[in-house]
């Protein structure tokens, strides 16, 4: 059933909403001149880097070896339907070529436009294309000094954004930093309203962990799944008409960092994404390139180990629902209108899986073999006999047909 709001919205942006949620999977790229000091994204902020010295990095910034088709490769070799890139962040400097600032990438000896060359990418394999925008400036002088003349910069640079790369979506992250009257601070309703006048079916989605505004569409966990708040940032329940998505990161940074070798290890991820399907949410995968434009190879063979699982077990993801249950100690389930998978990776001492199901099962079996699996059905109980080891350790699909 729809909501109010929804009937209310335009069918386009309908449509696209419907899109992103079948999608499932993203990789969110955070990328600057902040990654050559390889020590994440806030290194200006943490270390108390002045901002002449901090700013110089744009002189020496050149990622020659970036090569925008072999990221959208990456990406769909991976799984990925979509790509969140941020095309300015915390620091002030832009990744694109804007016509309201001189300090932009096309400014330094690598003169290109990176969004340019991603939308084109992007545009050619199908792949959507959404923007991280930081309201938050550390750099821009009215942002303490000038608020007005602030707000008119901010809004110009997302509406450029959309008017020049025309992406499928708008992702902002900053505006916690004034949380109070958010909507009055940060005149977000004119925003978005203007954005929207641009190009109807533009999402857009405010990693502000407050309540999502009628005018939003994404809302976001960030290091979470979807209802946990283990992280502090994420007090706000799953709102019913958002399209949810979980950010996470590989390691424990967003920006490149050398030092952080603690990345999860193939089969968690894996097991993430399905968590966070079976929440009827999105996962959106972070990398942060290197300043040579390369993503680092441990990222990369985690990402294609997860695609090559997804290209045999896809089904259970893409355009699938969740809250199929509520927790389940073996794994978690997502659903189609006739068909439930279940995503397993722990069994219990009696090898079997016991799951409350009120609908008559026709058939049951695996989803990658596609050998049938003995169960049992009685009323509203459904008993699975599982082999001592599954056979995919990192996640193994049971397909129920109903």
């Amino acid at each position: 059933m729809k909501t109010c709001e929804e009937t209310s919205m335009d069918k386009r942006r309908q449509q696209a909403r419907e899109r992103f949620r079948k999608m499932r999977f993203g990789m969110f790229v955070h990328w600057g001149i902040y990654s050559l000091f390889e020590r994440g994204e806030w290194v200006m902020f943490h270390e108390k880097i002045p901002l002449a010295e901090y700013k110089s990095l744009a002189e020496r910034f050149n990622p020659h070896l970036f090569n925008a088709e072999q990221w959208v490769h990456l990406a769909k070799q991976s799984g990925m339907r979509y790509i969140t890139i941020t095309a300015k962040h915390h620091d002030g400097f832009c990744m694109y070529d804007s016509d309201l600032t001189d300090y932009k990438i096309t400014n330094t000896p690598f003169k290109r436009d990176v969004m340019r060359e991603l939308a084109d990418a992007c545009r050619k394999t199908g792949v959507a294309l959404l923007f991280y925008y930081s309201p938050l400036d550390w750099q821009h002088p009215a942002y303490k000094s000038d608020w007005e003349t602030y707000t008119r910069y901010w809004h110009g640079q997302v509406i450029e954004l959309v008017k020049k790369y025309r992406p499928y979506g708008i992702w902002l992250d900053g505006c916690w930093d004034k949380p109070e009257k958010l909507d009055e601070t940060w005149k977000l309703t004119n925003l978005y309203k203007s954005l929207r006048d641009v190009q109807p079916a533009l999402l857009i989605g405010n990693n502000h962990h407050q309540e999502p505004f009628p005018d939003e569409d994404i809302q976001t966990y960030e290091q979470d799944l979807p209802g946990e708040n283990t992280v502090g940032f994420n007090p706000i329940s799953p709102a019913d008409n958002a399209l949810i998505e979980t950010c996470m990161t590989i390691n424990n940074s967003w920006g490149y960092n050398a030092r952080d070798t603690q990345h999860k290890s193939a089969t968690q991820l894996i097991r993430i994404l399905a968590e966070c399907a079976g929440r009827d949410a999105n996962l959106l995968l972070n990398v942060g390139p290197k300043p040579d434009g390369t993503i680092q190879r441990e990222h990369q063979d985690r990402l294609l180990e997860m695609g090559e699982w997804l290209r045999i077990n896809g089904e259970a993801i893409y355009a699938t629902r969740g809250k199929v249950f509520t927790a389940c100690e073996w794994g978690t389930a997502t659903h189609t209108p006739k068909r439930i998978y279940l995503h397993i990776w722990n069994i219990t001492p009696e090898h079997q899986l016991k799951a409350p199901m009120p609908l008559k099962v026709r058939s049951i079996r695996w989803l990658a073999t596609k050998r049938p699996v003995p169960y049992q059905q009685s009323e509203n109980m459904l008993t699975l006999n599982l082999p001592e080891q599954l056979p995919d350790v990192r996640n193994s699909v049971i397909l129920l047909e109903v």
